[in-house]
């Protein structure tokens, strides 16, 4: 007989904030139908977590991941490690709202990826039809194109453009005059490290997020 047992998620807040499950509830209780939650929130935890535990995703939900400590350094190896054989990681969340410019890019940079922080507008986007998805994700799971609030990656090359502002963008703003958005940057940027890494950099937590953001799941 099929299992039919939840597959697991597990959300890494090493800087938790009370406020992230009020911000992020409609992703939280969405995910919660189809999979079983776990969080935790020192770097203790979450490598005996890691070890312990098959997740089908792990979620990097806030900046706590960039402070530089043996601790972290550990957690960040697992994380590598659970990613080239055949994991799934998401970034975003509170972690583009509350990473140091200099802490995202040494961030990536733990990952081997150029990826530098890039601008803060609110735009319409889209997928980008030569862009990477995960194995088994299909183009059609995507969300069609949409608004939101958004910490760009620079330095992103072609492939790793999953979502990009759509043509003829401007920024959208109730206090600044439109201006024409940079189309070299992504808000969502994914790059192969053995199976693959993933970054929205979506700060609002739009139902268009909530919906990639299963999709790359799986779900």
């Amino acid at each position: 007989m099929a299992s039919t047992e939840k597959p697991q998620i597990l959300l890494l807040s090493l800087s938790y904030r009370d406020f992230l499950d009020e911000t992020y509830s409609a992703l939280f209780n969405r995910l919660l139908k189809v999979a079983q939650i776990k969080r935790v929130k020192t770097a203790s935890a979450a490598l005996r977590t890691i070890a312990e535990t098959s997740f089908k995703a792990i979620i990097i939900t806030d900046e706590g991941l960039t402070e530089s400590n043996q601790e972290t350094r550990e957690v960040l190896a697992k994380i590598k490690a659970y990613i080239e054989n055949g994991g799934l990681t998401i970034v975003g969340l509170h972690f583009p709202n509350f990473t140091p410019m200099p802490k995202l890019g040494q961030f990536f940079e733990t990952f081997g990826l150029p990826w530098k922080y890039g601008d803060y507008h609110r735009t319409n986007f889209q997928l980008n039809p030569s862009g990477l998805l995960p194995e088994g994700i299909e183009p059609s799971s995507m969300p069609e194109p949409y608004s939101m609030k958004v910490l760009h990656v620079k330095n992103a090359r072609p492939q790793e453009k999953l979502f990009v502002p759509i043509e003829g963008a401007v920024t959208q703003s109730l206090v600044f005059s439109p201006r024409n958005v940079d189309q070299a940057q992504a808000a969502v940027a994914v790059a192969r490290l053995g199976a693959g890494y993933l970054y929205c950099g979506d700060v609002n937590g739009e139902d268009g997020s909530n919906r990639l953001m299963l999709a790359l799941c799986g779900f």
